[in-house]
């Protein structure tokens, strides 16, 4: 026995090192091919649900938010919890998917009851897809979000304790998730130009701003560049920073606080909140520090500017010389001065909507307005292709952090197509540091290859090596010209990002890579514009701007041209009043299977990947430790924390194997009926599961929709003319 055991962490030990950026590919690779034929499945599913020939009478789903699913089964892979016993796994549905919708989403019926009609036609493809997945250990979620941010999770689980259909994750919507918002738009440079004059401490309006600001913030990833800048009687940015940062995790949660902290007072110097805005750009330009593409400006606003402050032009003479910066209003309630915000969008070809006072989910909305002006330039040039996420504690939390690979989903029935949602499949990261992410080949010391200076003083303050003051990743200043220069409050006025280290590091850069390999300047004609302005403002005729501007000729717009851009938003309409509710039972889930309460359970270490349990003990501990926006940097620790620990969870695992030879192996143990002391019964696996790979074959459609390659544009979308063909039949569904 001890020979054996020595030659096993002998094997795996050599495993474990031998790693290579091939392991790592490949490990990405796989997921990208996943992806692949989930998004191919609901292309077709479009398809079959345009032309009638899926049947729709019924799509009957369970709710995410419902006490019970279609065929429970208790999963040793999803983590322990009191209603499997504390000892066979969590409660899931791995023949079904959930839907995941809210009120404050604003979707219809219709909307909600078509994306229950794709999971169902997509569920046998969903079901062999994971089946072929879970030899391999790494069969997770696998998900889709709607362009109303309704959500398909497979395998089905119940979503909270809190199942009240008032109550159960209201606040979620997969249009704001970071996975979601990088497959729609692509890496960019965010900057919010935000009012918290004097104004704003009427009808609750300053806390409105500040969560729905942090909501679209959360929205962002390490693709994008981030920046806030506060106006009142003045402008100012956190920590009169100059720059634009790179939208990490822990800058973030820095970012928030900062949003926290405002407090209304003062006048409302527009036109300084512009200025301030450009400046982080264009000095983020000089620097070479940003996103490398688009940049979208967000204003919110309750009221006029202050005397002659009107940014307009100061808006138009900047368009002559930046092309790809995209405007985005934002009038807050009632008392707003809505046509001259209007007038300012109509002259700039900005999307100018309006929130309500007390309308929280409505203002979130209107502040990621951007989402479909993006999503509908990549339409319209059809672009195809994957993203990655960076590592993110999903929902719910059992696997330690996570990352997810994603691509936009189109209905490519008619010309032009019309960007349906995304869809994603995760991937553990504590598996990937584990045994796919070869060591690093070696530092210089910056991304630049700057030499980093031994001690230096920032903002007066004596700094040595790399530092997270201030900013979202390590960064040192450096010796020389090198790096960013003509910074005063650094030492020498140069630094740089310092290279990211370990492993952690590698896989960081690997996919950030995967994540910004495709951008082109954005730019949609005025046609496009007023299409957008219709679809954000429920497309009342008001929302239009009508007549022409100097560089934007909207009164050129006709009907049909206008209703082929729309379509490429919005999609099919509904042909009817439909009525639509999913499946739910609303009861208590104590003492039941669904039961999810795993604060008494122990996590079992043979789920797989072995590595979670000590993943998911590193995010518990630094969640005790996180308070008042102070936290340690997700990624800090990884590897003493997460990896060490999981190679010894792999040896004990190797260990439990050799010295329990009787035990049954889990597959097979959690498929008996096991009755519990303090439990419900476990039921049987459905007797059509198989732990064996199946072959997948997608769902053969009359007309399939175009393969999956990347299409890059070969022209600006500018004067796309689409012929008006009429809207085509969509059955009721």
């Amino acid at each position: 026995m001890r020979l054996s055991l020595a030659l096993a962490l002998y094997i795996f030990a050599g495993t474990a090192s031998a790693a290579t950026q091939a392991d790592l590919n490949a490990a990405l690779d796989h997921k990208q091919d996943a992806l692949d034929e989930f998004k191919l499945s609901l292309e077709t599913a479009a398809v079959d649900i345009n032309t009638g020939t899926f049947d729709n009478s019924t799509c009957e789903i369970y709710s995410s938010c419902s006490a019970e699913l279609s065929e429970p089964f208790c999963h040793f892979n999803y983590g322990n919890s009191r209603g499997c016993g504390c000892n066979a796994g969590r409660t899931i549905d791995t023949r079904n998917s959930v839907i995941k919708t809210s009120p404050n989403l604003g979707a219809s019926d219709y909307s909600v009851k078509r994306t229950a009609c794709e999971a169902n036609h997509i569920n046998a493809n969903l079901t062999s897809l994971y089946d072929s997945m879970i030899e391999l250990g790494d069969a997770k979620w696998l998900f889709y979000g709607s362009k109303d941010g309704v959500l398909i999770n497979f395998p089905g689980i119940v979503w909270d304790e809190d199942i009240a259909e008032d109550t159960c994750g209201t606040t979620y919507d997969a249009r704001i998730r970071p996975w979601h918002m990088t497959g729609a738009t692509g890496p960019k440079n965010v900057v919010l130009i935000l009012d918290t004059s004097g104004s704003m401490s009427q009808y609750n309006r300053i806390d409105m701003l500040k969560q729905a600001a942090k909501a679209v913030l959360d929205a962002t990833t390490f693709a994008d560049f981030i920046g806030i800048v506060e106006f009142n009687s003045y402008a100012s940015t956190y920590a009169d920073l100059t720059t634009l940062a790179r939208a990490m995790p822990e800058f973030k949660e820095i970012l928030s606080g900062f949003i926290d902290g405002f407090s209304p007072s003062g006048s409302t110097n527009m036109l300084d909140g512009f200025k301030r805005a450009f400046k982080l750009v264009d000095d983020s330009n000089e620097k070479n520090y940003g996103a490398g593409c688009h940049t979208t400006y967000v204003l919110v606003t309750d009221g006029e500017w202050t005397g002659d402050g009107n940014p307009t032009s100061t808006i138009t003479d900047r368009q002559i010389t930046h092309s790809d910066e995209h405007f985005f209003v934002v009038g807050l309630g009632d008392g707003v001065d809505a046509q001259g915000l209007k007038d300012l969008s109509c002259k700039t070809g900005a999307i100018y909507t309006q929130a309500n006072d007390g309308d929280e989910s409505g203002l979130q909305r209107s502040m990621i307005s951007f989402y479909k002006y993006y999503a509908l330039f990549k339409t319209l040039n059809k672009v195809e292709g994957y993203s990655w996420s960076e590592p993110y504690e999903s929902i719910p939390s059992i696997w330690g952090a996570m990352t997810t690979v994603v691509a936009p989903v189109y209905d490519k029935t008619r010309e032009p197509w019309h960007m349906m949602g995304v869809a994603g499949v995760d991937a553990t990261v504590c598996d990937l540091l584990q045994n796919k992410v070869p060591d690093p080949t070696g530092s210089t010391r910056t991304q630049r290859g700057c030499t980093c200076r031994e001690t230096y003083t920032y903002h007066g303050k004596m700094l040595s090596g790399c530092t997270t003051t201030d900013w979202p990743v390590p960064w040192c200043a450096t010796s020389g010209i090198c790096g960013s220069c003509n910074t005063d409050s650094v030492e020498g006025g140069c630094w740089d990002d310092c290279e990211p280290e370990g492993k952690e590091g590698v896989l960081q850069e690997e996919l950030l890579a995967r994540s910004t390999g495709w951008c082109e300047p954005a730019s949609l004609d005025a046609c496009a514009l007023e299409a957008l302005r219709l679809s954000m403002g429920e497309y009342k005729p008001e929302s239009k701007c009508g007549s022409s501007e100097s560089k934007f000729d909207y009164a050129s717009c006709t009907d049909a041209n206008i209703a082929n851009y729309s379509w490429a938003i919005d999609g099919p309409q509904d042909p009817d009043s439909t009525t639509y509710n999913l499946k739910s039972v609303q009861s208590s889930l104590q003492g039941t299977l669904y039961d999810m309460n795993a604060d008494e359970c122990e996590c079992d270490d043979t789920m797989q990947p072995t590595c979670a349990c000590a993943a998911m003990e590193e995010i518990n501990k630094r969640s005790k430790t996180c308070s008042g926006g102070d936290c340690s940097p997700l990624n800090m620790g990884l590897f003493f924390g997460i990896l060490i620990p999981c190679l010894l969870c792999c040896f004990g695992f190797i260990w439990k194997v050799i010295c329990r030879k009787k035990r049954v192996p889990p597959q097979v143990q959690v498929t008996h009926h096991v009755i519990h002391s303090n439990g419900p019964s476990v039921p049987a696996m459905p007797a059509s599961y198989a732990f064996q790979p199946q072959q997948w074959a997608p769902a053969q459609a009359t007309a399939p929709p175009q393969r999956y390659t990347y299409q890059p544009a070969t022209a600006s979308p500018q004067g796309h003319i689409y012929p008006a063909s009429p809207q085509p039949y969509y059955p009721k569904v």
